[in-house]
């Protein structure tokens, strides 16, 4: 059949599997899995790369940027011992701002602390973008028309998460995919992974595995990537 056809002929063209969005335990508390098991859901389901996307904004705890990297580097060690490539992510909130999550990629682990200091306080998209320097970052609004998000900043982002495939949340997915439309933003989907079973949902498709974070930018960047979710390709 045609459509078949068609399906295998972009599978071809596209035959890797990214996760862009996905939590991990202790570093997101609403995140269920510890690291070197969500490394490995996901590469028994037939990944071939996974950001790791924590919360990153002003927490009470005083060891929080110490979790943040130990998670990280337990998911790169388990990616390592796989064969599987895990990214440094970042879901940013400005919590003086309002509640609006932002996926963020590019940036070094060594940036840290200074990342930190930009989303503490009184802290700001708009200075955040304006000052904060990486040699190459990606940075989108992850799931706008959940509850309690706003859009109306979209002159600071490069994307839009269109598809997020939080079971527990209504993320309004055919609003958000108008809106990266409307605006020329480059759309880009997650699971959002938080749970046990909440996995192997949607796979952003790509023509090659990045081997770093600054080719995953540039992948990103280029929009030369297609959508699949349970198993249908969306161009």
């Amino acid at each position: 059949m045609i459509k078949d056809e068609l399906k295998d002929q972009i599978k071809k063209s596209y035959p890797y599997r990214l996760e862009l969005h996905a939590h991990t335990s202790p570093a997101s508390r609403c995140g269920e899995v510890k690291p070197e098991d969500v490394v490995k859901i996901f590469h028994n389901a037939g990944y071939d790369g996974i950001a790791i996307t924590n919360h990153f904004f002003e927490k009470p705890q005083k060891d929080f940027l110490d979790i943040y990297r130990d998670d990280f580097f337990r998911a790169r060690e388990t990616g390592e011992r796989l064969g599987m490539k895990v990214y440094l992510g970042a879901e940013l909130r400005f919590l003086h701002e309002n509640d609006n999550d932002y996926l963020f990629y590019g940036f070094d682990i060594s940036q840290l602390e200074e990342m930190y200091s930009y989303v503490t306080g009184d802290g700001t998209l708009e200075n955040f973008v304006k000052n904060f320097k990486a040699d190459g970052m990606f940075l989108l609004q992850a799931h706008p028309f959940r509850d309690d998000m706003i859009t109306g900043y979209e002159e600071y982002l490069d994307g839009i998460e269109v598809f997020n495939m939080h079971p527990n949340h209504n993320s309004r997915v055919a609003l958000a995919a108008r809106l990266a439309e409307e605006k020329g933003k480059i759309a880009t989907m997650g699971t959002d992974y938080h749970h046990i079973g909440h996995d192997n949902l949607c796979a952003t498709r790509t023509p090659f595995i990045p081997q770093d974070e600054a080719e995953l930018v540039s992948l990103l960047k280029s929009g030369d990537f297609a959508y699949e979710i349970a198993d249908k390709i969306i161009v």
